[in-house]
This record gives C-alpha cells, sequence and structure tokens, in this order.
C-alpha cells in the first residue's frame, strides 16, 4: 500500500471490518520497527491517535 506517501496528508480509512476513520496520517512505522512485524500508519482525527496496520486497512485515502 505504500503507507509513508500519506504521512502529512488528511486521509479517509476504511478498514477491514468496515469501520472508518478520517484524519491526518502523522507518522509511518516500517515492518522493522513495529512489534506486528508489518507495516502500519498513525492516524490523528483530532482528538485520538490510532495506529492501523496494513492488514486492517480495506482502502485508504487521500481527501481535501
Amino acid at each position: 500500500m505504500k503507507l509513508w506517501t500519506y504521512v502529512g496528508k488528511n486521509v479517509r480509512i476504511e478498514l477491514t471490518d468496515g469501520q472508518l476513520f478520517i484524519g491526518k496520517a502523522t507518522d509511518y512505522d516500517d515492518e522493522m520497527d513495529n512489534e506486528s512485524g508489518e507495516d502500519s500508519i498513525n492516524l490523528y482525527d483530532g482528538i485520538c491517535l490510532y495506529d492501523f496496520n496494513e492488514s486492517e486497512i480495506k482502502s485508504i485515502e487521500i481527501i481535501d
């Protein structure tokens, strides 16, 4: 998914379980830095900071 390309951008993330999250992608961890052994992206929605593993993400898109 090349999650690092979304850092610093406003995004909409849909998870494989159907949940939707909208916010700013604030950081990226590659598989070597992540305990799960896979890439992940951090998203801040103005209230909470979330960390999503690549396998949890169904789709991600940049929004204005």
